[in-house]
């Protein structure tokens, strides 16, 4: 519980300020991981976020903020069972899941994209 509420109040934060920066750390991990030993988003997402069927990688590109910093909290938990998201949860701070969060958020969505997430 304090994992989330700490993961929370970062994402809070971070949307707050709305921080040139922290878009672009957003775009920097999705695009190249981190130097943390994060794989970038697109790796199995896709260039384009619009998600990868052979990797059974979701589309991500145009999803809510919100529901991408709920899907990475929910990895991150012991609930999480998807052993990739869940090291990637784990190992971004909750600063830098809201910054991938809003940069994802960003994007056009994928043609077909169920509502989930808007």
């Amino acid at each position: 519980m304090l994992r989330l509420t700490a993961s929370l109040a970062g994402a809070l934060a971070l949307m707050a300020t709305g921080s040139a920066s922290a878009a672009s750390r957003g775009e920097t991990i999705a695009t190249q991981g981190t130097a943390g030993g994060v794989p970038a988003c697109a790796s199995c997402h896709g260039v384009s976020y619009q998600g990868m069927p052979a990797l059974k990688a979701p589309a991500i590109a145009g999803l809510s903020q919100a529901y991408i910093l709920a899907r990475l909290a929910h990895y991150a938990s012991p609930a999480g069972k998807n052993p990739s998201m869940k090291m990637v949860a784990t190992a971004l701070t909750p600063a830098d899941r809201a910054a991938v969060a809003a940069y994802l958020a960003s994007l056009p969505k994928a043609p077909g994209v169920a509502a989930a997430g808007k």
